[in-house]
């Protein structure tokens, strides 16, 4: 789908910033996607102690002075399995400030609907797929993005390739890293670039511990295989990246997602990754499927927490969820009404960041409204295409916003 980037002209023609000047940043004046349902957009509340200075300056370096890399990781539930709103974000951010790869990918396909935007992957022979909501293994050890994928098929293979040629935006890469667990009686796999063998891997050690490789290749195409050899092979995933300023956003879809179920990854496992991915901003854009209101903030607080443990530089933001419609009706469920205060109210405990996607969306009786615009999916309760991609571009206009509006409060910022 080819983005329109009229409200992403931030960037002046003046070009690389000067250490006496700083590019221009202009608020996005338009909206690309547009409907009859359309509300006012809410900002984001800051309920820390400015707790998004650190994001916003980093996106004024890139953004203005052409340096260094953004890095922003959303944890999201089934609407963001297929990766529709994170490639839309993904997709505009790249497109104004420099394409840095696609980021993180699960190995395997863990539902028939995870299929990730703007990069091409798969599994070949058998495989058997965990994660920590709807399918989960004893040891806990998902990896930071809640999936795993096992095998012990000899010649079974997990692939990953860049963009399809003419794609906006994935379609190089120039550093690519390899997650698996190194595990006792754990067997071995070969890694293949292009076709060519780089090494064989063996996963056997006296302790579980998750392990990456990683390899430099020429920025440009590029296809990632793993193979299995012999023995139990399991693998959490891969990361395609470019050395070059810019934004990455990781897209971490994981059906059911909650934050209860949050908390069931092994802490030191998930921690380790995500102090590797070195997020500059941590979304949890969960809520549909959390149930239990009297828990809900409290849990938030607790997996937070554990998320500031791992990141202690980084910001974060809570986003409420999206209104659905209830079973066999087509009226709006009552509960996510509710469900968006108790958000509110778990980004205050833990003092983080809030948007409010329940009401940028149209607030109670909103789904009922984008069903029949078609703009879902029929069970009224995910996003379609159109949703997903109208919810995506609303959160990069409210982000740009308050990046100009601080810009113009500090002209040098991000340039110094």
């Amino acid at each position: 789908m080819q983005v329109k980037l009229a409200l992403l002209a931030l960037v002046a023609a003046a070009g690389h910033a000067r250490a006496d000047d700083c590019a221009k940043v202009s608020a996005p004046d338009k909206l690309d996607l547009k409907a009859r349902h359309d509300v006012a957009i809410p900002e984001v509340a800051d309920f820390g102690d400015k707790q998004l200075d650190a994001f916003y300056t980093k996106l004024a370096q890139v953004a203005r002075a052409k340096k260094g890399q953004l890095r922003i990781g959303i944890y999201g539930d089934s609407n963001w399995t297929n990766d529709r709103t994170a490639g839309e974000i993904r997709r505009r951010l790249q497109l104004a400030f420099g394409d840095v790869g696609h980021g993180f990918i699960a190995f395997g396909i863990p539902w028939g609907w995870y299929h990730h935007q703007n990069l091409q992957h798969g599994t070949t022979g058998t495989w058997t797929m965990w994660n920590i909501a709807t399918m989960e293994v004893r040891d806990k050890l998902y990896g930071f993005a809640g999936i795993t994928a096992e095998s012990s098929q000899a010649g079974a293979t997990a692939w990953v390739e860049t963009a399809k040629a003419g794609e906006p935006v994935g379609t190089k890469v120039s550093q690519i890293e390899v997650w698996y667990l190194a595990q006792p009686k754990g067997g071995s796999f070969e890694v293949l670039i292009d076709g060519e063998s780089k090494e064989v891997v063996t996963t056997d050690a006296t302790a579980a511990e998750m392990k990456f490789l990683s390899y430099k290749v020429p920025d440009d195409k590029h296809r990632l295989t793993i193979k299995v050899k012999k023995g139990r092979v399991r693998l959490f995933g891969a990361t395609f990246e470019r050395d070059v300023p810019g934004v990455l956003v990781d897209g971490i879809g994981i059906n059911a997602l909650s934050a209860a179920t949050m908390t069931r990854m092994d802490p030191a496992n998930q921690s380790a990754g995500l102090a590797r991915r070195k997020y500059d901003l941590l979304i949890d854009a969960t809520g549909t499927n959390m149930w239990a209101a009297q828990a809900h903030a409290k849990l938030i607080v607790k997996h937070v927490a554990q998320w500031k443990q791992a990141l202690p530089k980084a910001s974060f933001l809570l986003w409420s969820a999206p209104d659905f419609i209830s079973e066999g009706t087509t009226n709006s469920t009552p509960r996510m009404k509710q469900n968006s205060k108790e958000r509110l109210q778990g980004a205050k405990d833990a003092q983080v960041a809030f948007w409010d996607q329940y009401e940028m969306l149209g607030g109670y009786g909103s789904m009922p409204k984008w069903h029949k615009l078609g703009w879902d999916t029929p069970d009224g309760v995910h996003m379609g295409p159109q949703l997903s991609a109208y919810i995506g571009e609303r959160f990069v206009y409210v982000v740009l916003k308050e990046l100009a509006k601080r810009a113009e409060t500090d002209p040098k910022l991000g340039c110094r």
